[in-house]
């Protein structure tokens, strides 16, 4: 809402103002309470008129009549009604005959007054005939209200005597009413007419309703055809009493209460029981509503103000909300017929206009726009920026038109326009107004000329009158031509358009005709873009073309709405453009170069479709009611509301785009619409930048589908290289170079499938054998063939030789040998020697396949191509041609096929000579059947052989060869079932019972070799033959056969495999001490401790006094996974061993027993662990010796005499071995004190006289206090703690943790100098164990053979260490409620 104008108390004093607007808006008339002076005044609020009345009386009424011409004046008690003539500024006097008029009102379609008298009389003048007529008696009270229909000459009055009268222009009655007035309960005022739909449908014709307030508080609805019968609607109480109410529409009513609600309903009979709508707008209350179905709006009055209500939701308009003085309450409100002016005024005198609703007028030029601000304001702006470099213009009339240019604008109606200067606001003037000879119907304007549009005809003159050239030209230029539809001037060309569709372009220049282009009917308008080098048509038939004046090309516009009055260009894309009609935008964008030319579609909703294609839905841009577009920016569109303000729109196809950012901080939702909205645009640029922030394949393939369809191959490129598709991408670099846009569309339109357009580029462009390629990609040689006749005759062979292979393969053979001979004829012998290959080859085949074998066989053999000669036999073979076929197949290498078909035909004499040739056993076996039965026995073996027939090879060695031993050795060998059974027939009929039991076996007559090796003493080679494949059954039979036999262990061996373990047991221990390892075995399967017990007892000898061998309990022990037990067992044999003098068997002994429990995880004993080190130290003697090495030797004997008590057998030999030593080794102190140890009495008889004296020597003779062992011997780290002692001692006395000793050197072993035996795992340094097995490739400790080469060195040993010190902690603590075992060691 913009003020227009303002009347003060200066007019009207400080009471109560009314007002009336002249029917045509163009004046208002208003007078103060208590005022002697009535004003005029016209639109801007300017003072026309003052006119004096007779008196100061109140104005209780001023009417105008329908014409505007007469303004009817009522003032309380005043025994008159003055009429002022606006025309002659005239004030008379209409003389009342009963001198009390209270109310009045003109006919809205008639020259008659109505005057109602306080005495219920009522007075009609007629302004024409200037007669008065009395009708007397129409009520018996003041007449208080009335009115008149807005469409008939029929008028209601009501009065003080609660009757209402409805009267003809001569004050009769209607013949409905009878003449009686209609009856009221109440007072009744604020009469309206109204014309509403009927109740039934089918009928056209209106019904007249008199809607009457009744007390304030209802409303009563009387239908003229049956008036007795009225509608009284009643409204609930919170409301309070009506205030206002107006009619809208076909039959609705809005009424406004005091307390501030507005409520909607509607008249129908069906829905008048329903509120459509109660809402309380104001605070406190309602003063008056007022009601414009031309704005579609609804003005209220209140104690907060004027509120602006839209009918279409019936809610508030914020932004055109009037705000008042609170103490200045609404008296009256008054709402112009076109809804532009809304007027009101209050009880303090003041009288407000404002503008509410303004004609869209609007031009722009370029990014400015001028649009009509106020009845005669023009505002210029750059763009949509309101607060920028802003031009105002006052015009002296409200213009209808105008036109913009770059430096001025034009405004005008009818035939006259005025021309301002608008570079700015200061230099802003008039500068040339013209007067035409018609009404104007268009102008148009450049920086110096304008162009005007007057009933068919263009006047183009100059803008500035001062010019030195100001003749004005007419166009056509000459008469008989039709008229012009439509102009524009743009630039320096003028561009006009013929009712006979002819459109042109006139230089002004040049001053003369530069362009000329005829369309296919008449053109009604025309709108060229910001250059004038793109204009948007609209023909006879409503059909939109775009037309490009530089190759005269002309567009059909798809989607194009009819009812499109206008078309916008954008601004800032020159490719896009919209068309407006009332309700919708639609936007098109221009494609320049696309696949085929150029082209124009309609955008909207934006889809990917399966293939990667845009899918475009067309789809409008809804506008706003009221709304018009005038301007588009870059997807955005000015639109003028019918108040007169600006507001901005984004189009649909632009919506997800905003000013080429890349939206990376967007969803990826709208991101992707964002993209596909750029592509829709072309704007791939843009659309790339947001590929690159998605990363997805399938937007990748559908920019570069799209860049293809507008043959920019470059972006293109760049997308295909983001989808990863590199074949795209080579293949837009070979076509990238094609300047040819109709080749360049062909090559696009055949990439994405269509190729039928594809031939139709391709023939347009300036390499039209391109469509011959595409039909030869697609195998369509007839139409191939129909083109290389004009375009490549030099391709014709190729051709043909193609189109031949397709008819063969279609088994068209009589055409496809008439293409191969063609294509051999047209050929140029000796060029391409593979082309002339293929089409002998075909004749070849076509000639077999038409029956000319002679003809067909001779071409495939001279070709020597075996391909063509096996298909040749193939045909042939078919074909039942037997022999012919045999002999291509030979020709090709194929000796399967030719030896079958020979063998097929009897001709054994050429197979004969292909066999050895052949590997496929089928021909074998046919080959060695034929041979057979000509008794040819020998050459059918070998057939058989090949074959791998074994049951025919088999059958003929033993019934016709007499090869016997060949038919054996082959069916042990095979293990074939047939054959074994044929051979077992064939031993026994010649008596040879062992090989027919075996034979029996391999042929699974399990029954009957056993029957054969029972009855004929044969069970030994029955039980070889059945290894380990007997069941229980054939177990227990064989048992029971050794049991009746007295063959006990033999008995009891299969009464073990039968799980019969306690009969095994008694039968093993029958036999005697010589099968107690198997009885051990059988106990160990059997886990049964009563077997168990029974052995035990049999061992101790408690059966037969005789204890058996203790190695037996540790077997035992072991057997039954008592691996402890097994292993004190062990230690107590191998006591025994070392008291007898077996150290070997006692050290492997325990050995054996240590790798059991380090297999079973189990804990080691350290009892066990000690007297395998002390006995290995004396194993590793000899071998130390051997090697030289007298102080490790002289260290391990030193060891084992500490221990001497473990060694009885030789105590003394072993302590004459450490003298000895231990003086080769330079320790004269250990020497010393074991040369005192033998010359004891009871060792010195068994000293040996070789080393006596020598013994005796050393005693005599005390070393010196000194000795040098501790020189000798190193000092090396703990490989636990790192604390420095003698190598040779495992216990270290800081930590007291136990190192394990070296296999080959017996010291302790070092973390830096780890390896392992690859056979034991015993741990051994590596230094000295590579040195030892350089004398002897044997492990000191598991015997095996080890090469030095093998021994690998552990570079972090950590993990061997853990194991070693968890171990020997272990057996430390090896007891009931021990800790669990250490794991094994690392491999």
């Amino acid at each position: 809402m913009k003020k227009l104008f303002t009347l003060g108390p200066q007019y009207h004093g400080h009471g109560n103002v009314i007002f009336a607007w002249q029917p045509n808006g163009n004046y208002v008339a208003s007078i103060g309470e208590g005022q002697r002076n009535l004003f005029l005044f016209d639109r801007r609020g300017v003072q026309v008129e003052e006119v004096a009345l007779k008196s100061t009386a109140k104005v209780t009424q001023l009417e105008w009549d329908k014409d505007g011409e007469i303004l009817a004046i009522l003032q309380q008690g005043e025994q008159m009604v003055m009429l002022w003539r606006h025309a002659e500024n005239k004030l008379d006097m209409l003389e009342m005959n009963s001198k009390d008029p209270t109310w009045l009102a003109w006919s809205k379609v008639g020259p008659q007054l109505v005057i109602g008298t306080l005495r219920g009389n009522l007075i009609i003048y007629n302004k024409r005939t200037l007669k008065k007529q009395t009708i007397m008696g129409k009520h018996s009270k003041k007449v208080t209200c009335g009115a008149w229909h807005p469409q008939e000459n029929i008028f209601s009055t009501g009065s003080e005597d609660k009757t209402v009268s409805i009267s003809t222009e001569d004050g009769d009655a209607l013949e409905s009413l009878d003449s009686e007035p209609l009856r009221l309960k109440n007072d009744p005022s604020s009469v309206q007419f109204a014309d509403i739909k009927g109740e039934n449908p089918n009928e056209s014709s209106r019904e007249k309703i008199v809607s009457i307030v009744l007390g304030e508080v209802t409303l009563l609805l009387c239908n003229l055809k049956d008036p007795q019968r009225p509608t009284e609607l009643a409204f609930q109480q919170k409301y309070g009493t009506i205030r206002a109410y107006n009619w809208f529409g076909d039959g609705y009513l809005v009424v406004g209460f005091s307390q501030g609600y507005i409520v909607i309903i509607s008249s129908q009979m069906r829905e008048i029981s329903e509120e459509l709508s109660s809402v309380k707008y104001h605070r406190n209350n309602l003063d008056t509503l007022c009601c414009s179905k031309a704005a579609g709006k609804i003005a209220s009055a209140g104690d907060d103000g004027i509120k602006i209500i839209s009918m279409k939701d019936w809610s508030e308009i914020k932004g055109e909300k009037i705000q008042i003085r609170p103490e200045a309450k609404v008296t009256q409100m008054h709402w112009s017929d076109d809804g532009e002016l809304l007027s009101f005024c209050t009880e303090a005198g003041w009288v407000y206009c404002y503008l509410a609703k303004l004609t869209a007028l609007s031009a722009t030029c370029n990014t400015r726009l001028a649009y009509l601000t106020s009845l005669r304001e023009m505002t210029i702006i750059e763009g949509a920026n309101e607060n920028g470099n802003k031009v105002v213009l006052q015009t002296d009339v409200e213009p209808n038109f105008m036109a913009l240019g770059p430096q001025h604008l034009a405004t005008g109606m009818n035939n006259r326009v005025w021309f301002y200067s608008c570079t700015d606001q200061n230099t802003a003037q008039l500068v040339n107004e013209q007067e035409y000879i018609g009404t104007v119907e268009s102008v148009s304007l450049n920086g110096t000329h304008a162009c005007v549009l007057i009933e068919g005809r263009v006047y183009l003159h100059q803008i500035d009158r001062n010019s030195s050239d100001n003749k004005t030209i007419i166009f056509p230029r000459k008469e008989d031509e039709r008229t012009i539809t439509c102009c524009s001037i743009v630039g320096n060309f003028l561009i006009y358009a013929h009712s006979n569709g002819r459109l042109q372009y006139y230089s002004l220049v040049d001053g003369q005709e530069v362009n000329e282009y005829k369309h296919q009917s008449g053109i009604r308008k025309c709108f060229p873009n910001h250059e004038g080098t793109r204009v948007a048509l609209v023909d006879n038939s409503g059909s939109a073309w775009l037309y490009n004046p530089v190759n005269d090309d002309c567009i059909a516009i798809p989607n194009f709405p009819v009812t499109a009055d206008k078309i916008l260009w954008d601004t800032s894309d020159a490719t896009i453009f919209i068309a407006c009609d009332q309700l919708n935008l639609y936007t098109f964008v221009y494609i320049q170069v696309e696949v085929g030319g150029s082209g124009v579609r309609c955008l909207g909703n934006v889809e990917l479709g399966a293939d990667s294609a845009l899918k475009i839905e067309a789809a409008p841009t809804p506008l706003s009611h009221g709304m018009t577009g005038v301007l588009v920016v870059d997807g955005t569109v000015i639109c003028q509301q019918s108040s007169g303000t600006l507001t901005q729109q984004r189009l649909r196809s632009h919506d997800l785009t905003s000013g080429g950012a890349a939206h990376v901080a967007d969803a990826a939702e709208r991101q992707k619409g964002c993209f596909l909205q750029a592509l829709a645009l072309n704007r791939f640029p843009l659309a790339f930048k947001i590929g690159l922030v998605l990363n997805n394949r399938g937007l990748w393939n559908a920019m570069g589908r799209r860049c293809l369809e507008c043959l920019d191959a470059s972006w293109a490129k760049k997308a295909y290289r983001q989808a990863m598709s590199p074949g795209m991408v080579m293949y837009l670099d070979r076509i990238q170079t094609v300047e040819d846009k109709q080749l360049l569309s062909g090559y696009v339109a055949a990439l994405l499938g269509d190729f039928t357009k594809a031939r139709e580029y391709f023939l347009a462009s300036c390499c039209p054998e391109a469509a011959l390629d595409i039909h030869c990609d697609f195998l369509q040689w007839e139409q191939a063939l129909q083109l290389a006749q004009t375009l490549a005759p030099h391709r014709l062979p190729d051709i043909y030789l193609k189109s031949a292979l397709q008819l063969e393969g279609q088994a068209q053979y009589e055409q496809a040998l008439s293409h191969y001979e063609q294509a051999i004829r047209d050929h140029i012998p000796g060029t391409k020697l593979e082309h002339e290959a293929a089409c002998k080859a075909g004749i070849a085949k076509t000639s077999i396949r038409l029956g000319d074998l002679p003809r067909g066989m001779k071409m495939a053999i001279e070709l020597k191509d075996p391909a063509i000669c096996k298909e040749c036999a193939q045909v042939l073979a078919k074909m039942r041609q037997n022999s012919e076929a045999a002999q291509l197949y030979q020709e090709a290498g194929s000796y399967d096929q030719a030896a079958s078909l020979y063998i097929l035909n009897d001709n054994f004499q050429a197979a004969s000579l292909l066999m050895s040739k052949i590997h496929t056993p089928k021909l074998h076996l046919q080959y060695a059947k034929a041979k057979e039965t000509r008794g040819a026995y020998r050459e059918a073996l070998e057939a058989y052989e090949r074959a791998r027939d074994l049951d025919s090879v088999v059958r003929l060695t033993l019934e016709n060869l007499n090869e016997p031993h060949k038919a054996f050795q082959l069916v042990r060998e095979t293990r074939l079932t047939s054959g074994a059974e044929r051979v077992a027939d064939y031993c026994r009929k010649n008596g040879n019972i062992s090989g027919a039991v075996e034979f029996l076996l391999l042929a699974q007559k399990d029954d009957d070799a056993f029957m054969l090796a029972e009855r004929q003493d044969e069970m030994a080679t029955f039980e070889a033959g059945l290894g380990e494949k007997g069941t229980r059954d054939q177990h227990m039979a064989i048992a029971k056969y050794y049991e009746q036999r007295n063959l006990l262990a033999n008995a009891a061996k299969h009464y073990a495999c039968c799980e019969e373990y306690p009969m095994a047991l008694k039968l093993y221990l029958k036999v005697g001490e010589k099968e107690i390892d198997h009885a051990i075995e059988v106990v160990g399967k059997a886990r049964s401790d009563q077997l168990t017990h029974t052995l035990i007892d049999y061992l101790m000898g408690e059966s037969d006094n005789v204890p058996k061998d203790a190695n037996y309990v540790y077997r035992l022990h072991k057997a039954l996974g008592n691996f402890m037990q097994a292993a004190g067992t062990a230690l107590i044999i191998a006591k025994q061993e070392q008291e007898m003098g077996n150290y070997k068997q006692a050290h492997q002994l325990l050995f054996r027993t240590y790798q059991d429990l380090k297999s079973q995880k189990l804990a080691l004993p350290q009892e066990l662990w000690r007297r395998l080190m002390i006995l290995h130290s004396y194993v590793i003697v000899k071998r130390l010796v051997k090697a030289g090495d007298h102080v490790s030797a002289a260290i391990m004997l030193v060891r084992v005499a500490k221990n001497i008590q473990q060694f009885p057998a030789h105590i003394v030999p072993i302590l004459t071995s450490v003298v000895i030593e231990c003086q080769r080794a330079k320790m004269p102190g250990d020497s010393y004190q074991y040369a005192c140890t033998l010359m004891k009495p009871e060792y010195r008889p068994q000293v040996s006289e070789q080393y006596k004296k020598k013994i005796e020597n050393i005693v005599r003779k005390p070393p010196p206090e000194a000795d040098q062992r501790d020189s000798l011997e190193a000092s090396l780290p703990c490989m636990y703690c790192a604390f420095n002692f003698q190598e040779s001692q495992l216990d270290c006395p800081n930590c007291k943790n136990i190192s394990p000793f070296c296999v080959a050197s017996g010291m302790r072993m070092l973390r830096e100098d780890w390896s392992n035996c690859p056979s034991c795992n015993f741990p051994a340094r590596r230094s000295v164990f590579v040195g030892a097995l350089q004398v002897s490739e044997q492990c000191p400790m598991c015997d095996a053979a080890v090469k030095a080469g093998d021994i690998a060195a552990v570079s972090d040993p950590s993990q061997h260490i853990t194991y070693y010190k968890t171990l020997f902690q272990a057996s430390e603590s090896a007891a009931p409620g021990a800790p669990p075992p250490p794991p094994p060691p690392p491999s």
